[in-house]
Order: structure tokens, then sequence, then C-alpha cells
């Protein structure tokens, strides 16, 4: 189930539902995108006209629905008069606490429908704070906060964060490394580097709050299954995989607060199904690709983000030839979400490598992905 938003409904639609509502019009729910919540939309109807007929003297045009938004949130919502002599009669709605929860400024008709996990937003509100300053996150959205915490209700959550190989790399200043991936080291990596200056402050949050977890770390052995990536690095596949075995006994050495660091395909899939569900999965982002134009503009989007390091480690590649490198390793992450979804329980990853890639795991799954804010080019 891919999700190009929040999950939330933008105010555009927003408006045309509410004026349709008004005025009592039929509201095309399959041209405007929201036919998953028309049940709660004509709930929503059914509810305005209740209150419509015992409301008098309405001051303002929206005064029914932020009514109701009261009454969900118990929540007071100021109510200003505009200044303006030509707009004397007009109100302003000031109700940016729910943007301070939320991240934006959410829809009306959003927080008339959405009631139920806004209410989560408002109840995790400081735990997302602290968790996004203790990993140096990237901005977390509603809909994956949302998806966090439908996880954290579930039970204990089995948090997994991918690792690169330990592909020689430099500092190049500002806090950034750049790849050079002249050689493949058997040490922990840039990314588990990080994850061991993070690991403990994430830990210590997710204990303040009770949250009960397991954090499982998972080498990318695929990686050694490309010929081209072998000979660029000087290691043969065996020996490639043999340094990922060091790099993850290392790992486990390195944070006794890791409960369990191993090669991903090695773990939980062979090679042989690998390689069949990142071709399937190639397949599947191609056909998106080709019928999605709004998929297409993030993949063109996320395709520039990647073109330095993309450079560095193909520099022989047309442009042509770097999309369909980025459609491949989206394949790979596609896969990965497959993977976890299905053999692990109730997966969230903590993502360290490049936020933008952090979209690829839900192409088939539905898992929630916090990513660390970038510290490569």
């Amino acid at each position: 189930m891919y999700q190009y938003n929040n999950g939330f409904i933008n105010s555009e639609v927003s408006k045309i539902v509410l004026k349709s509502i008004i005025e009592n019009k039929k509201i095309n729910y399959k041209k405007l995108g929201i036919l998953h919540v028309k049940s709660k939309i004509l709930k929503l109807v059914s509810s305005y006209n209740k209150k419509k007929k015992l409301s008098k003297n309405l001051n303002y045009k929206y005064e029914i629905f932020w009514e109701i938004v009261k009454q969900k949130y118990k929540k007071k919502i100021n109510i200003v008069k505009r200044s303006q002599k030509k707009k004397e009669k007009k109100f302003n709605v000031i109700y940016s606490d729910f943007a301070n929860v939320m991240g934006h400024l959410p829809s009306l008709l959003t927080l008339l429908i959405y009631d139920d996990q806004i209410k989560k937003l408002i109840q995790y509100e400081d735990f997302f704070k602290k968790l996004q300053k203790s990993g140096d996150f990237d901005n977390i959205s509603s809909y994956q906060k949302v998806s966090f915490i439908n996880r954290i209700l579930r039970g204990k959550i089995s948090i997994i964060t991918p690792l690169c190989p330990d592909y020689e790399h430099v500092y190049v200043g500002l806090g950034l490394y750049k790849y050079t991936f002249n050689k493949l080291n058997s040490g922990l990596g840039l990314i588990g580097k990080r994850l061991i200056r993070i690991i403990n402050d994430i830990h210590k949050v997710l204990k303040d709050f009770n949250i009960s977890f397991e954090h499982l770390a998972y080498y990318g052995d695929f990686e050694a299954y490309s010929k081209e990536i072998c000979k660029r690095v000087g290691s043969p596949e065996k020996e490639f995989i043999n340094k990922l075995e060091q790099s993850s006994k290392l790992m486990k050495k390195s944070i006794k607060e890791i409960n369990f660091a191993g090669l991903l395909v090695n773990e939980l899939s062979s090679k042989k199904k690998w390689n069949s569900l990142c071709k399937k999965n190639e397949k599947i982002i191609k056909a998106k690709v080709n019928s999605d134009n709004n998929f297409k503009i993030i993949l063109l989007d996320i395709l520039s983000s990647r073109m330095d390091l993309y450079k560095s480690w193909y520099p022989h590649l047309n442009k042509k030839n770097y999309i369909d490198l980025l459609i491949k390793q989206g394949a790979e992450y596609t896969s990965m979400g497959d993977l976890f979804s299905e053999k692990i329980k109730n997966p969230v990853v903590f993502g360290l490598d490049h936020p933008k890639m952090g979209i690829f795991y839900n192409i088939n799954a539905n898992i929630p992905v916090l990513y660390g804010k970038p510290k490569y080019v």
C-alpha cells in the first residue's frame, strides 16, 4: 500500500467536500480520491445535519464543523473576528496547536474524520519529539507517526536497521562523508558507526516511555551478488560475504544493546529467492513509473538527490542508466520491506542510509519507516 502523502486530506479537497455537505450536494468520492473514507464522511454528514436543525444565527461559514471539532477533541478553538472593514463579518479560526502536533496545519476535514489518529498523535507528541532528537531523525510525517503508534499498541516492536557494507569512505566536512567505493573493508561501515553513536539515546527514549522492543541489524549481503560491485571494490562474492560476516561479528561485539546482527539474505531468505523477489519488484516499480506520473516525479527527485553518490559508484553511466540503477536499488528496498513484513513480527524500520529511499519499503508492505538525517553525499 503505497502512500504519496501523510495519509490525510489536503485543504482543496476539504473545501470541496465541506461545501458539498453545506449545500446538500453529492460528493464524487472516487474523483476526489477519498473513496477509502466515504463511510466516515457519511457519518459527518449525518452529524452536520442534526446540528444544523438545532443551530440558529450562525456567525461564520464552517461554524457547525468547528463545533464538532471542539466536541471531538475537548479542545478550545479560538475564533477571531477580522479587523478589515470589508471583511467585518469574516472570522479567522486559530488552531495552531494541531500544527505543532502534526508538523503541518491540517485541513478541517482531516480534523473531522481522522480524530482517532490525531488523538494518538497528541498523546505521543512528547515521545516523538524526544525520539526525533535522540536519533537525529529526519522529519517524521504524521502518517509514519500514526503507523508507528499502531505498532506500539500491538505490543513488542522489532526495530530493524539495515546496514551498508563497509565501503571505503572519506570525510568531506560539515558532518558529511563521501563513499569512494575503492575497496571493501570488514569494519562496522559508515552506517554501523553511526548506529553505535546513537543507539543508546534511542533505546533510552523507548525505555522511558515503557515501549517494549528488540533491535535487529542486517548487513546488505545482496550487494555481493553484483559482479560489477565486486569488481569495483576488488572482492569476489565469497570474500565479500566473509568480510560482511566479520562486520556482523564486530557489530555484535561493539553494541551490547543490539539483539541481533547478521546478513540480511542469509538470515531471512536465500540468494535464489532474493534475486527472484527483486526481479518481480523491479517490474512492479517500472509499471508504476509508466502508469503513475506522481510516482515518476518522486522517482526523478530521488535520482537527483542521489546523483553525486551514483557518479562516485558508477561514473561511466548515462542518465537513462542511472534511472535503471535507481529502480533496481528501489526493488531491493521493496524486497527488504517484503521480507521484514513476512519474516519479522511487528517490524519498524530505523534507517540511517538515505531518507528518500525509505519510500520503497512500502510499495507492497505497510511498515513504519523512520530515517536519520542524511550524513553522506
